[in-house]
Formats: C-alpha cells, sequence, structure tokens
C-alpha cells in the first residue's frame, strides 16, 4: 500500500497545502477532494467539467477500469476550479505544466510532497509520515485516508465509498446500478469529505 496520512493530520495539510502558490498544490488539492488518482487529475480537461451539475466526467479511456466516471464535486472543489478559470481556460488542462502547457508529472506533487514533509519536520520533528511504514506519505495514499475516514467517521455502505474511488466491484450487475442509483450518495460523500477536509480552516473562521 501506498504511504498514507491519517486522516486526522488532513484538515492541517489542507490548511498548509493552501499556503503554497501554483498549479501543483492547486491539482493536488483537487486529488484530495475528489479522492481521484494523480493520473485522472493530471488529465483532467474543463470540457469534462458538467457545472451544471457540479460532475465532473472522467472518459472511460483515462480511468483503470476502462469505464467513464462520474465525480460528484464538492462546492470546495468546484470553488477550486472557478479559482483557476479566468487563468488558463485558454489550455484544454484544467492544471497544465507552467512551462510547456502539456500534463503534469507526478515528480511534481511528489517534490511539492517532499518540500512540505521538510518544512512540517523543521517544525515538528515529525512532518508528515505515515505511521505504519514510517515512510513520506504519497499522492495515491490520500485515496487510502479517504478510505479510512469513510470507514470510520461515516455510515456509508462500503460499495458507495469503494465506487467513489473508481475500484470495480465483483457483481457486475451491481456495479452497474451503483453508476447510476448512488449518484446523490456519492455526492453527499464527497460534500461530508470536503467539509471534513477544511475543517480546520473553519475553525479559525
Amino acid at each position: 500500500p501506498h504511504p498514507s496520512l491519517p486522516y486526522e493530520q488532513l484538515s492541517e495539510f489542507i490548511r498548509h497545502l493552501r499556503e503554497k502558490q501554483g498549479i501543483s498544490p492547486r491539482a493536488l488539492e483537487f486529488a484530495i477532494l475528489t479522492a481521484c488518482r494523480s493520473g485522472e487529475v493530471f488529465g483532467a480537461q474543463w470540457q469534462e467539467i458538467d457545472f451544471k451539475n457540479n460532475v465532473w466526467i472522467i472518459p472511460k479511456g483515462r480511468m483503470k477500469a476502462d469505464k467513464e466516471h462520474r465525480v460528484p464535486l464538492s462546492q470546495e472543489a468546484i470553488n477550486l476550479l472557478e479559482s483557476l478559470q479566468a487563468h488558463n481556460l485558454s489550455c484544454e488542462f484544467i492544471f497544465p505544466a507552467p512551462r510547456t502547457g502539456d500534463i503534469l508529472s507526478d515528480m511534481s506533487l511528489t517534490t511539492l510532497i517532499k518540500r512540505m514533509h521538510k518544512q512540517k519536520l523543521a517544525e515538528n520533528g515529525l512532518g508528515y509520515i505515515d505511521p505504519k511504514q514510517n515512510r513520506v506519505i504519497t499522492t495515491h495514499g490520500f485515496r487510502s485516508t479517504f478510505r479510512d475516514w469513510s470507514a470510520d467517521q461515516t455510515d456509508y455502505p462500503r460499495e458507495v465509498c469503494e465506487h467513489v474511488l473508481a475500484h470495480k466491484l465483483p457483481d457486475e450487475v451491481e456495479a452497474a446500478y451503483l453508476r447510476g442509483a448512488y449518484l446523490t450518495k456519492r455526492k453527499g460523500l464527497m460534500a461530508d469529505w470536503a467539509v471534513f477536509c477544511v475543517s480546520s480552516l473553519k475553525s479559525i473562521a
């Protein structure tokens, strides 16, 4: 498993992340808010965002399971996208690489996390470590952070939580049903997740 941040530390990480300027911090925050894979976020295009219904429609060609994935967008995620609209609508990608305008690389987020870890390490002597592995956290690990939180802190059905992560369910009929019928429940789950993600920011306001 990829090293992940305990969910109890997530809102503080988000607070730290929002102090950072640039595309990479915004891409990482969007990945956390949507619980999506980094590759899905890197390839995200403006034409995939349904602002009317607050849904991100990822075409099957960019999904690991080769199936279209509809991602409910919380208000925090929408706010993030709207903050970027005025600056890079001329580019097809939502999170373009600063110098080339092409797709961001995994290294950009890896470097960002390592830099944030070193800063936090200097402050508290702990940094951003997965306590089970004693390793610096990764971008992909935030999907595990989401899954741990949803299991421990919510009553949403397992199937709903798994579908947020676009995990393939063993029952194909059940999977097809969940893609449509559970969209409303996934919207609620992602809204609750976003509130949790920014809870430390809200406590200061």
